[in-house]
């Protein structure tokens, strides 16, 4: 494999000089903090001297911050800046709740291109490439940081934003596009509606790498568009937020993409893996649990011990990867969020582990949903119903094989419905995979759910 470097001598630097310059950034982070009356009053509560935090392990003694806290302080948030110094307000997608806006200053965007950069070079996209960006943009940062990145390599970029579907299939083809950024859920409906209008992506499309993020994608997911793609198609993955200051907190390589694990950018954020429920720190590798992130240079709103909600964990090779980059520790996928796990009669449920059993599944179409039934009491979900798209005259067989393989990865039984082709919604951005009863009568009025109250023999 070809391993190519943006900032060699930062991407290729030890974990030690890492470690320095992370603690360098947190003497950075925590003066900017002092700056905001939230997180100077959090740290009087909980006691903790701001000049005594020097290291990662210090950290343990900090209140974290989470979203609840965060729109609590709107319409400012954290600005740590004076306002004459920020030059930009991103807002976040508002999907769980309120959408709370973020400031930047001049160098929090210059670190935006940077890290960028790095992401991309690290993908192996170099200035001969022709980008196709389907990221929103607007309030959100997807769309304006991924335009930032492209500038920073010298890509030649269409800022096409989601949607425009059709444009987008023939655009794909007669500009010879060679690198798309976009959902996974936009990616595999190009493909479809690509198919839809008599064109081949396998054949009739030159792209060569994907640049997915903005959701959760099973393995499963990936391969099934990667098989869609032109031979030597290479989908990677890049990882962030708005609360963090972009997506380019975390990016694979052409190794980790191959092992399911990115490289977090460890002079820019510091990160830790705690469980949900104790908030205690995990340090063995393959151990499921919550990712916090310290920001160690922003300056318009920097993050304290951030609980960011997704699931990942340590990979075993978290500092020895082969393309050097040993300091910037890799961290798996992100398999789903601690706010979505569903539980379904004392058993829980994550929605990427159902889409992995319904992509690997020949026969399958691109829409699938996950209905939830939810408890009076105020549990997540008393029952849950499998919803997919299948091909007719396969729905007796792929319901049956999808009923067994959700049993095998789940340990408890699932209804499985066929839904036709079309039935389903589709996404443009950010799927909406688990739906109430009602949320789902009403965008799937031609699908019948039948008793979904019904338990199921485990």
């Amino acid at each position: 494999m070809t391993t190519t470097y943006w900032s060699p001598p930062l991407e290729t630097a030890a974990p030690d000089e890492i470690r320095r310059l992370q603690e360098d950034g947190l003497r950075h982070t925590l003066r900017a903090a002092l700056h905001v009356p939230h997180y100077r009053d959090r740290f009087a509560e909980a006691g903790v001297d701001v000049a005594a935090i020097r290291t990662a392990d210090d950290l343990a003694a900090v209140p974290f911050m989470d979203k609840e806290q965060l729109r609590d302080l709107q319409p400012w948030g954290v600005r740590a800046a004076p306002l004459a110094d920020i030059v930009r307000l991103n807002a976040t997608t508002g999907t769980t709740g309120l959408p709370c806006n973020i400031a930047f200053t001049r160098q929090d965007l210059a670190n935006i291109g940077e890290l960028g950069a790095r992401n991309l070079t690290a993908m192996g996209v170099g200035p001969e490439d022709i980008a196709w960006q389907c990221y929103g943009y607007g309030l959100w940062i997807g769309g304006s940081s991924l335009d930032r990145a492209y500038e920073q390599v010298g890509v030649t970029a269409f800022p096409a934003g989601p949607g425009r579907t059709s444009l987008a299939v023939q655009r794909l083809r007669d500009l010879g596009v060679t690198v798309i950024s976009c959902t996974p859920t936009f990616g595999l409906l190009l493909v479809e509606r690509a198919r839809e209008a008599g064109i081949d992506p396998a054949t009739d499309w030159r792209l060569r790498v994907g640049i997915f993020g903005g959701e959760t994608m099973s393995p499963a997911a990936m391969a099934r568009l990667s098989e869609a793609m032109p031979p030597g198609f290479r989908p990677h993955n890049t990882y962030g937020t708005t609360e963090l200051g972009g997506p380019f907190v975390a990016s694979t390589c052409a190794y980790s993409r191959e092992q399911g694990t990115f490289h977090v950018w460890a002079d820019h954020y510091l990160i830790e893996i705690i469980d949900p429920e104790s908030g205690q720190p995990i340090t063995e590798p393959d151990v499921l649990g919550e990712l916090v992130v310290t920001t160690l240079r922003r300056e318009g709103s920097p993050m304290v011990r951030w609980r960011t909600r997704d699931l990942t964990s340590w990979a075993p090779d978290a500092h020895d990867c082969p393309c050097g980059r040993r300091g910037h520790p890799k961290i798996a996928w992100i398999s789903g969020r601690s706010d979505d796990v569903l539980k379904v009669r004392g058993s829980l449920v994550m929605p990427s582990q159902v889409e992995d059993v319904v992509c690997a599944a020949v026969g399958t179409g691109a829409g699938w949903q996950l209905v939830v039934d939810k408890d009076p009491d105020g549990l997540r979900a008393t029952e849950a119903t499998v919803v997919v798209e299948i091909a007719d005259g396969l729905r007796e067989t792929v319901v049956s094989e999808l009923a067994g393989g959700l049993r095998d990865r789940l340990g408890i039984g699932l209804p499985v419905i066929a839904a036709g082709t079309q039935e389903l919604p589709r996404y443009e951005g950010k799927a909406r995979r688990v739906l109430t009863v009602e949320e789902f009568a009403a965008v799937a009025p031609l699908v019948d759910l039948g008793p979904v109250t019904t338990a199921v023999t485990t």
